[in-house]
């Protein structure tokens, strides 16, 4: 082949190009000093090019997957409500909840709680305080709740009908030795980040593992890096893969994946690949799942079906419930840049709990 002056030419297992003779070897040399990418000898074809794979690796070593298990659990969050009753012939306005007017009895009470699921990541554990990172919504309940009997135009019109108030709320790390009481340190509701601590009191009897690898760039996800999801859909720990789709859909870097999501996943990390394993860094964590809303007709007990007879018509009370149907296939991720700032932002409330923000995401021996 030739392209002015210079040619290249097999001759009998050897090769010359621009006039030289060269064996296979220094060959081989040449070649890879005029690329930019380099493939792993031994691998199916790792190109090392400092980016994001897009295809599975092969090989690698298992112990890196375990040690990174070891950083991420199941996260419980318990809150319990005392609920009023009031009758709407009282007229109570919202205006009108005061402490004095749940005082003498006067109003009936009851006690109910809701919950939460998620996954936590161990990101800090120095001079026995420990921290997890999750999703907000996963323990952002509120403080009050109020219902409303359908009467007037608008809600400040609306006459009250209960009044529910949070009285306690616990967060609980499972398998974790001291796993429950978790406080809240510094929560954001739009970028939907919580990042929760407590102290641990004695000895631990069980190694903590903090999540120990490099910290990416979502930012330089590309359409079809391939990524890897730890977390706890449906309360089992997982891990699955998913592709990436529209990197940097806004200015924080964030992402859509097609990786499966159930309850319980909100907060698992999101691990891509830098130049084959075990390379992992962390590009970011799952939030949400596409849905649509759905409005169905129930009974007004839909908890107990034990005794509904499905075989005669039901005449009772029936209510409009909405529900989620998850559009599986479609998840959000939260990137690291995100996260990152939320630490920076949160600097001074880390650090009057007795945290050192530069204790993050570093493995420290116990």
């Amino acid at each position: 082949m030739r392209n002015g002056n210079n040619f290249s030419r097999v001759r009998g297992g050897f090769t010359t190009f621009c006039g030289l003779l060269l064996v296979p070897a220094a060959l081989a040399v040449l070649l890879a000093a005029c690329s930019s990418q380099r493939i792993v000898p031994g691998s199916a074809e790792v190109i090392l090019d400092g980016k994001y794979d897009i295809a599975f690796p092969y090989g690698g070593d298992r112990k890196a997957l375990q040690s990174l298990l070891e950083s991420i659990r199941l996260l419980n969050s318990s809150v319990y409500y005392e609920m009023f009753t009031f009758p709407v012939e009282d007229q109570i306005k919202k205006k009108d909840i005061r402490p004095e007017l749940f005082k003498g009895n006067r109003y009936p009470k009851s006690i109910y709680n809701d919950f939460a699921v998620g996954t936590a990541t161990i990101i800090y554990y120095k001079e026995n305080r420990i921290a997890v990172l999750t999703c907000a919504h996963v323990v952002d309940f509120a403080d009050t709740l109020f219902t409303y009997y359908e009467i007037g135009r608008t809600v400040d019109e609306n006459v009250v009908a209960t009044v529910a108030i949070k009285k306690r709320q616990s967060n609980y790390v499972t398998d974790f030795p001291q796993g429950d009481q978790f406080e809240i340190l510094a929560l954001d509701r739009s970028l939907d980040i919580v990042v929760l601590g407590k102290k641990i009191f004695g000895e631990m009897d069980k190694t903590v593992r903090v999540f120990r690898y490099p910290l990416g760039r979502a930012r330089e996800l590309d359409w079809g890096a391939l990524v890897y999801v730890v977390g706890f859909p449906s309360g089992k720990k997982m891990i699955t893969s998913g592709i990436v789709s529209s990197p940097n859909r806004n200015q924080n870097h964030d992402f859509l994946l097609d990786a499966l999501f159930n309850r319980g996943f909100s907060g698992g990390i999101v691990l891509a690949i830098r130049d084959g394993l075990p390379n992992f860094e962390l590009v970011g964590m799952v939030n949400a799942v596409a849905a649509d809303s759905e409005i169905f007709l129930v009974p007004r007990d839909a908890s107990d079906f034990s005794e509904l007879n499905f075989n005669i018509p039901y005449t009772g009370d029936i209510y409009a419930r909405p529900r989620k149907k998850i559009n599986y296939g479609i998840s959000y991720g939260i990137s690291i840049e995100s996260i990152e700032k939320f630490l920076k932002d949160n600097r001074d409330k880390f650090e009057s709990a007795g945290y050192q923000i530069e204790g993050f995401f570093r493995t420290a021996t116990f």
